[in-house]
């Protein structure tokens, strides 16, 4: 069973209220399993978000990259002001696309770090 600070994809498909997510300052590390078919994709529509992200109020660093060994994984390393921030940044159109229609991810595993 997963600790109170970890989700891993049912979690990430299912409304972010059920999460134990921090309320103030948090970060978010993790991996992406993408779906082999989907990687290219999504590596694109990363690096779209990569770069959206630089611009979100709240969002203080936002990461996902490419493994260069397993080109169907990615790394994330998210830094949030706020659990507001972080409900805002995932309420966007191309999030919330990937969440409920693409399937171009096959799994999520990240854990929530106040620092």
């Amino acid at each position: 069973m997963p600790s109170p600070a970890e989700f891993h994809y049912n979690d990430f498909l299912s409304d972010s209220e059920d999460l134990q997510i921090p309320e103030g300052e948090f970060v978010i590390y993790g991996t992406v399993y993408a779906h082999p078919q989907h990687a290219d994709a999504l590596e694109a529509i990363y690096a779209y978000t990569n770069e959206h992200a630089k611009s979100e109020p709240g969002t203080l660093q936002y990461y996902l990259v490419r493994d260069a060994d397993d080109r169907n994984v990615f790394h994330m390393f998210e830094h949030y002001a706020s659990r507001a921030a972080f409900d805002e940044h995932n309420s966007q159109p191309i999030i919330q696309k990937l969440i409920n229609e693409d399937n171009y991810i096959k799994g999520v595993k990240a854990k929530f770090f106040s620092p």
